[in-house]
């Protein structure tokens, strides 16, 4: 690529990483208003265009008064009210249909350009039907819900890495883009080092699916405490005391009082060993390179996961009665700053010259 087709084609990619965080943190707020049933059926050519008059409204509103969920915990629910979730769960399908089109209509103005080669037409490919995925089990995790009070939590899990998962991918494409004539000298890289960052984006993403088991289960209402969990410091006596039930993992249970706890320690302890892994992964590659940019992105990287941990135990701390929207929200925010600030060390560390 020449330096403007790169200049272009990066700014395109950025731009869709920009729209996928959005996107995630749009599903966050759908998901804790508790709006994501509120659509009970999948038009995906007709359905983006909302309703327009009274009667489409309320022939809206008598589909969901049929499902479990309203007549479980929305009873009596205004039409006024209806219309504020129906409006999360359809702007996240609408912003959804949105980045097809920001990401297909470029694409192919590309294509006909001929600026783009086999190897890169490959990775959009991959790119597209990743997306393409997401949405379908999008629908699925929507259908698997509407027989319920809510969606399954694993459901949900899935789902959230799926989207964080393709925001990984695009970020290490547009860094493949903005620096692939760039050389990074690395001094003697160790396989150690790069290991030791494989290995926190792995458990990252294993914090992640656990996070998403959190949410769906509103496991923070069962242990609202810390650095205890509801007084005890270690292991919660509940898990060996109480008969272990995963009921609540696969359908939601609010009596699944073990399942909330085991859940919630996995998460904290989870989180406690990433803290510990990138801490040591900072003071061991502070040397290894003299990249300004990588030593900006090492030097953020505790910055970044002291400021998830922090938010994390805010978001907790507030879990009293229902979960924070907004502290919720801003915690996935965090885990997607986590997500790229990884991967943008992973990519500087597997590129060690020119391609």
């Amino acid at each position: 690529m020449s330096p403007l087709v790169r200049k272009i084609v990066g700014t395109w990619l950025l731009i869709g990483c920009v729209m996928v965080f959005f996107q995630v943190l749009v599903g966050g707020v759908t998901r804790l208003t508790e709006s994501g049933l509120s659509i009970t059926q999948w038009k995906p050519l007709k359905g983006i265009v909302p309703p327009l008059n009274e009667q489409e409204w309320n022939a809206e509103f008598d589909l969901y008064k049929q499902k479990v969920q309203y007549k479980t915990i929305n009873e009596g629910m205004a039409l006024s009210e209806f219309k504020w979730i129906f409006f999360w769960e359809y702007f996240h399908r609408f912003w959804a249909r949105f980045m097809g089109f920001v990401f297909i209509i470029p694409f192919a103005f590309f294509v006909l350009k001929g600026w783009l080669d086999k190897n890169f037409f490959r990775k959009i490919g991959v790119l597209f039907l990743w997306g393409g995925l997401i949405g379908v089990y999008g629908w699925i995790m929507v259908k698997s819900g509407l027989t319920g009070m809510y969606v399954p939590p694993i459901h949900l899990s899935i789902h959230l890495v799926l989207a964080l998962s393709l925001f990984a991918y695009l970020i290490y494409m547009t860094l493949s883009v903005y620096r692939a004539d760039s050389v990074f000298p690395i001094r003697n890289p160790q396989s150690a080092i790069r290991n030791l960052a494989y290995a926190i984006l792995a458990i990252l993403f294993l914090q992640i699916f656990f996070g998403g088991i959190v949410s769906g289960m509103k496991a923070g209402l069962a242990a609202n405490t810390w650095p205890d969990m509801n007084g005890e410091y270690f292991i919660p006596a509940s898990l060996w005391q109480l008969p272990p039930s995963t009921i609540g993992f696969t359908q939601y249970n609010a009596q699944d009082f073990w399942g909330r706890i085991l859940i919630q320690f996995l998460h904290r302890f989870t989180a406690y060993t990433l803290v510990v892994l990138v801490v040591i992964f900072f003071f061991k590659s502070r040397n290894i390179t003299t990249d300004k940019y990588f030593k900006l992105g090492l030097n953020l990287f505790p910055v970044f996961v002291l400021l998830q941990a922090t938010i994390g135990i805010i978001t907790v701390l507030n879990c009293v009665g229902k979960i924070p929207v907004f502290y919720g929200v801003l915690h996935q925010a965090g885990a997607m700053l986590l997500i790229a600030e990884t991967v943008f060390v992973i990519f500087h560390l597997t590129k060690t010259e020119t391609k």
